[in-house]
């Protein structure tokens, strides 16, 4: 059974293939989201759209209903979700185990299509993207990747 593993957060992911006998990860691919990283008044405008009243001449600032820190996450999310589509077309995998932290979890879990949701079969809610191959095998559950 060929496994992958997509260990994530905002700015980063790694794709990675359970080796045959499951005692190791092997990465595959790896994903950079720049703007993942960057504070939120580097992403946003100086000034926020403005709206009149739709009574009298007072005017305000309008608030956006979701920060572009989120749509950046949104967009990544979605690129990765690209990525799990096409290893799925292509049969590359059999299983897939999430790991990201809650909140970007969150956001890749509204990202994945009905298609590759069939596929994953656990999730990790911790952010262990910095971590080596070997210490990320740790924290996966033995009987998934053996």
């Amino acid at each position: 059974m060929n496994t992958w593993v997509l260990v994530a957060d905002r700015a980063r992911a790694r794709l990675f293939s359970v080796t045959a006998d499951g005692a190791a990860l092997l990465e595959i691919a790896d994903f950079v989201n720049p703007e993942g990283r960057a504070l939120a008044h580097e992403l946003e405008s100086d000034r926020l759209p403005r709206t009149f009243e739709s009574v009298g001449g007072a005017r305000h600032a309008i608030e956006p209903h979701t920060t572009t820190k989120q749509k950046t996450a949104d967009r990544f999310a979605h690129c990765l979700h690209e990525a799990l589509e096409r290893g799925r077309v292509e049969r590359s995998y059999d299983q897939i185990v999430l790991v990201a932290s809650p909140h970007f979890l969150g956001t890749l879990n509204a990202a994945i299509g009905k298609q590759v949701r069939r596929y994953v079969v656990t999730e990790v809610h911790k952010d262990l993207t910095t971590l080596t191959p070997a210490e990320i095998r740790q924290h996966l559950p033995k009987h998934l990747v053996t």
